[in-house]
């Protein structure tokens, strides 16, 4: 079985009902939030805290690191293939080079930076050496939210690569936040300084031309 995965690195942060603070994506829907859209898995009531354990046990006690899909480094890997919530379900088929709207949630505005997808080729199990970065719809590689955006539902354009099909894709966001006091590289301290949280969903699609292009959604 051979699993393409794209990876996507974006600045934002949301809150699900009944749950205070973080974030998730919502178009496509995650692993993590199929749930919520009447698939048949499992439900996680905390699909906003998909964030690497937290800020201490990534960095204090993992040393920065974090499973590919949002899951604790040192714990267990859910919502990666062969987790608990990774079913193998296809959600959206898209056409190679097609600009895709990617939705995510915005309820508490963490700040930070960069939007990126990656894409690689994986056996079976995803991997952080299986991406490469990927551009948005206007060509620019990075999208920075200031911290003084409302909350709400955003939709970012993502531009998938020319030429490229897969029968089974892994297309993942990421959000590294900016709203933690920490040490600067110029060795002053400020918000946004240091360790910080990440977030990361992922979504299982398919990208070929034996498919139409999904209806775009309405900007938000």
């Amino acid at each position: 079985m051979h699993i393409e995965s794209f990876l996507f690195v974006i600045t934002l942060c949301a809150l699900p009902p009944l749950i205070n603070g973080h974030a998730r994506m919502v178009e496509p829907p995650t692993r993590n939030t199929l749930w919520r859209f009447g698939f048949n898995t499992p439900p996680n009531y905390e699909d906003n805290q998909l964030f690497c354990g937290g800020i201490k046990v990534q960095w204090q006690d993992n040393g920065g690191k974090c499973g590919v899909c949002g899951d604790p480094y040192n714990g267990v890997r859910a919502h990666e293939t062969g987790g608990l919530m990774a079913r193998n379900i296809t959600i959206r088929n898209y056409v190679p080079g097609s600009v895709v709207d990617v939705v995510i949630e915005l309820i508490a505005n963490h700040a930070g930076s960069d939007v990126k997808m990656n894409k690689k080729e994986s056996d079976f199990v995803e991997t952080e050496e299986c991406f490469e970065n990927l551009k948005l719809g206007n060509d620019s590689d990075h999208f920075a939210l200031t911290g003084k955006e409302p909350r709400g539902m955003y939709g970012i354009a993502v531009k998938l690569p020319e030429k490229r099909e897969c029968k089974h894709c892994i297309l993942r966001w990421q959000w590294n936040a900016a709203n933690n006091w920490g040490k600067c590289e110029d060795g002053k301290e400020r918000v946004g300084c240091g360790p910080q949280e990440t977030y990361r969903n992922c979504a299982d699609v398919r990208i070929s031309y034996d498919y139409g292009i999904r209806g775009g959604l309405r900007s938000l």
